[in-house]
């Protein structure tokens, strides 16, 4: 009994032991009389099997997936701040340029390079061909990789050669000139940047732009627009290089008269002309020799040598344009401005330099304060001596109202101040401190505005800024342009005219081949203007209100026109001097009228011309560049009369409708 009771207790046991050692087994053997399985046992008993079967890979799948989505989203980062940071970089690449630093150059140009061949690189990985091979994403996709694509061939193509011209050429220059060296070698390189030019825009319209978001297509359309804008002037570069590297004395220096007026004291073809900069360009290098002022030119230099600047003349003129002008235009330095033909400014000023014994000028250009109101938008605010600030905002009433208040008839003082703004001006632009096509832009606007003219010796060049509309000449002839204008000069003597606004506009009557030119003239001048230097000096020997702007009106028909009537019909006041006039300038016929404009007043002033039978070309209207902005509308109705201006480099051709 003791026996078996002992190997029965030895049995349990040892199936408690097994139990502990294997949970899995069952406490009771599945006997055949064991209770059925049931189906939601069935179906648990499966999941404990499918589950770590399948779900492992599945995980390790997805695990996967989500890491190459995160690779994905960082290279689409990588690539987006490259191209950002080589758009960086070519700023400091132009400045560098500018500068001639040498190593900014390198610098710069290896690190453009670099970032835009790893993000072309990047955007040509597997990962991108895998993701445009989902419908959603495929054509963002390929218009990421078309953008880098373009990066890449603007970058490979056009910079290697570029950094060697920049680099070769490139000596330093100091705060008083711009290092042009760089562009003498130009024309080895610009075909080249011209074929990258051509490819990047096929690959650009090449894109499908279907379902492709903004931030991706609007840069490509930017960057198209660009490189639309820069071929014909690297054309017109390519094509004009030898005249252009004269200009920039390769051949030997070049002196250029930078002509500043000043539409306070307006004039035809902006104002009098109160100081200019003697500049010398001489193998790329600008210096600045010195700024003369029309003070020292009449009072002292022109009178110390005999020339008689009350009763003289240093220019003889035709008798038929004689006739359309008073006197002083030919003897007085603020008033060489008075025609709108801008050549008969400059040839008046040569012969000043022919009476003091100075070497004529190669090459004129004429700005006004409102330019330099402009490069401030690029170049940032002007800080002088007493640190008063000069920028964008302020700049034109600094320069053509604000001293007058301030110093009176201190005309010392006030040259001085002038002297000192243009200086820093000057000091400013030459820093090269600024973005290049910020600057673009406003020299652009600045013309399109009438506000630069240009006469240079060399025929070559003087083609071009024909060409571009910035000769200022009165046309001959109708065939490239037909030209009309209203221009103004002031016979007050003072600097009434900041406080005129003006806006001009042009209808026409195709049956009868005849078009009205009007301007809508307001003073906004008031009674806190008390300055004897803004105020008109020769008002008061006429008994006119010192506020009240005495304004020759000048109004020009093209070549082979005839005027019909003018709106006044006869001026406002008649004396020797201040007077209507008949006559023609440059075969263009043209009639003045005085024209008495009391403060707070407005008026209309308008002419109607005769056009000549005959195909007209592209309408050129064309007026005085005032203080301010000029608003200029052509009516439709105009349209039958001309050609279309397409095609043309004139900036100064008017679009009609």
């Amino acid at each position: 009994m003791i026996s078996e009771t002992s190997h029965a207790t030895r049995s349990e046991t040892r199936g408690r032991r097994r139990a502990a050692a294997d949970p899995l087994t069952p406490r009771q053997p599945l006997a055949r009389h064991a209770a059925a399985e049931t189906a939601a046992q069935r179906r648990r008993r499966l999941v404990s099997i499918v589950l770590p079967a399948v779900g492992g890979p599945l995980l390790v799948i997805a695990i996967v997936a989500l890491a190459t989505a995160g690779i994905f989203a960082w290279q689409v980062t990588q690539v987006r701040d490259d191209l950002e940071a080589a758009m960086d970089q070519s700023s400091l690449l132009v400045r560098a340029a500018a500068r001639g630093d040498v190593q900014g150059i390198e610098q710069s140009g290896t690190d453009i390079v670099a970032r835009a061949q790893r993000a072309h690189d990047t955007a040509e990985g597997p990962l991108w061909d895998l993701a445009a091979q989902v419908p959603a994403a495929r054509n963002n996709v390929l218009a990421v990789r078309a953008v880098t694509d373009i990066a890449y061939t603007l970058t490979s193509q056009t910079l290697p050669p570029v950094l060697d011209m920049m680099s070769a050429s490139s000596d330093g220059t100091d705060a008083q000139g711009i290092n042009l060296k760089p562009f003498l070698n130009a024309g080895s390189v610009i075909p080249t940047v011209l074929t990258s030019f051509s490819e990047a825009t096929r690959i650009a319209t090449a894109m499908d732009r279907t379902d492709v978001v903004p931030q991706i297509s609007e840069p490509v359309d930017e960057l198209v627009g660009l490189i639309e804008q820069a071929t014909p002037v690297l054309q017109t570069v390519e094509e004009h290089l030898p005249a252009l590297l004269r200009a920039a004395g390769a051949d030997r220096p070049m002196l250029y008269q930078l002509m500043i007026q000043t539409p306070a004291e307006i004039r035809a073809t902006g104002g009098g002309v109160a100081q200019w900069l003697v500049l010398k360009v001489d193998g790329g290098r600008v210096d600045l020799l010195s700024q003369d002022t029309g003070t020292d030119l009449m009072y002292v230099d022109l009178p110390a040598r005999g020339f008689d600047t009350e009763n003289g003349s240093l220019l003889r003129l035709a008798d038929d344009t004689r006739e359309l002008y008073p006197a002083e235009l030919t003897n007085w330095s603020s008033n060489f401005t008075m025609s709108p033909h801008f050549p008969t400014a400059v040839e008046l000023f040569q012969t000043t330099r022919d009476w003091t014994e100075k070497p004529r000028f190669d090459g004129v250009i004429s700005i006004d304060p409102l330019v330099l109101a402009h490069l401030l938008e690029a170049t940032g605010p002007l800080t002088l001596a007493s640190g008063e600030v000069v920028d964008s905002g302020n700049a034109a009433s600094v320069l053509m109202s604000e001293p007058y208040e301030r110093f009176g008839m201190d005309n010392a003082a006030m040259d001085a101040y002038f002297n000192e703004v243009s200086a820093g001006m000057f000091a400013k632009l030459t820093s090269s401190q600024w973005d290049i096509g910020a600057m673009w832009a406003q020299i652009v606007r600045s013309a399109e505005e009438g506000r630069i003219l240009a006469w240079f010796d060399d025929a070559a060049l003087e083609d071009l800024a024909h060409q571009y509309g910035l000769d200022g000449t009165l046309r001959e002839d109708n065939t490239e342009a037909t030209q009309l204008g209203i221009y103004f000069n002031d016979y007050s003597i003072g600097k009434l005219e900041y406080h005129l606004t003006y806006s001009q506009r042009a209808t026409c009557n195709a049956d009868r081949r005849t078009v009205t030119v009007s301007m809508d003239l307001q003073s906004t001048i008031t009674d806190a203007i008390k300055s004897g230097y803004t105020l008109g000096l020769r008002n008061l020997e006429r008994g006119i209100d010192p506020r009240t702007m005495m304004l020759d009106v000048l109004f020009f028909a093209p070549p082979g026109g005839e005027i019909l009537s003018t709106t006044p019909d006869i001026g406002d006041w008649w004396d020797p001097r201040f007077r209507d006039r008949s006559g023609s300038d440059h075969d263009n016929p043209a009639e003045s009228r005085t024209l008495l404009l009391a403060e707070g007043e407005a008026r209309t002033v308008s002419y109607t011309v005769q056009l000549p039978d005959g195909d007209l070309g592209p309408l050129e209207l064309r007026h005085t560049p005032g203080a301010h902005d000029t608003t200029v509308t052509i009516d439709a109705s105009c349209a039958p009369l001309f050609r279309s201006p397409e095609g043309s480099d004139n900036i100064r051709l008017s679009t009609i409708g």
